[in-house]
């Protein structure tokens, strides 16, 4: 399968929203980040990458512990984001399947929901384990699906029921990587052992009054759909989302469950 118009999509999608991330996805990826450096076992002057950094805010955490940490990015938006809020770390556009450093460079990896863009995660965990130096550590972040996720539950319940999927670009399962067993197998496929996870019960907080117009700033994946639909389509859509998300409505914020899974493993 082709997945190279998503990939583009992809990138757009994130350089555009670079300036807006603190005030959106943020809202939710930010809960993430103590467990996945909990996962890590950091210690002082460790050389650390934070693959598909975005604005920083992973690099910006590890280095406030006393790290060495580079971020990469195949968002230039994202990396020149990052770069005016972190100047003092070194941030870099590069994509996390292809990664510009030499064999056992590293001793932790660390990537904050990220892989569920990636083409294919498993190249990305390969070169990840070809960059750690023997017993260095990968921990990387992934949401939870609609069978676990009231968020995506509501999101993808209406855009099944509405939504023709086949005008989307051809794209990678975005769950497989919420599922421990599919994860074990590549990650050990990859080269990592002593296997863990850890989910992470994060809530969107997503101030406004349209829930919609919310998510259509916070990720891409659910946007990329969205526009390839007739209007009449758009609309339906939006007011469905609308209904079904005012019950998590209290004083001007939808405050909406949306866990995430944390997983680590150590390099052969």
């Amino acid at each position: 399968m082709n997945y190279s118009s998503f990939k583009e999509g992809e990138r757009d999608g994130w350089t555009s929203r670079a300036q807006i991330y603190k005030d959106a996805t943020a809202r939710a990826t930010l809960q993430t980040i103590p467990t996945l450096l909990g996962h890590a076992r950091l210690f002082p002057g460790a050389r650390v990458l934070d693959c598909g950094c975005g604005p920083g805010y992973v690099a910006a955490c590890a280095k406030l512990l006393g790290t060495d940490v580079e971020g990469v990015d195949f968002s230039d938006g994202m990396i020149r984001e990052a770069k005016a809020q972190f100047p003092d770390i070194g941030f870099h556009v590069a994509d996390v399947e292809d990664l510009p450093w030499g064999d056992q460079t590293f001793d932790v990896v660390l990537s904050n929901i990220v892989l569920f863009h990636v083409v294919n995660p498993t190249r990305a965990m390969c070169e990840t384990r070809r960059v750690l130096k023997p017993g260095g550590r990968f921990v990387f972040s992934q949401w939870l699906g609609p069978d676990r996720s009231e968020c995506y539950e509501l999101l993808f319940s209406v855009l099944n029921r509405h939504a023709d999927m086949s005008r989307a670009d051809p794209a990678p399962n975005a769950y497989l990587l919420s599922n421990f067993d599919d994860v074990s197998a590549m990650m050990r496929e990859a080269g990592f052992m002593d296997l863990r996870s850890e989910v992470v019960e994060n809530v969107l907080h997503a101030p406004g009054s349209s829930f919609f117009d919310f998510f259509m700033k916070f990720g891409v994946r659910v946007p990329l759909i969205l526009e390839r639909q007739d209007p009449d389509v758009q609309t339906s859509i939006r007011l469905e989302i609308d209904a079904l998300a005012a019950k998590y409505l209290s004083d001007g914020t939808y405050k909406i469950p949306m866990p995430s899974v944390v997983f680590s493993g150590t390099a052969n």
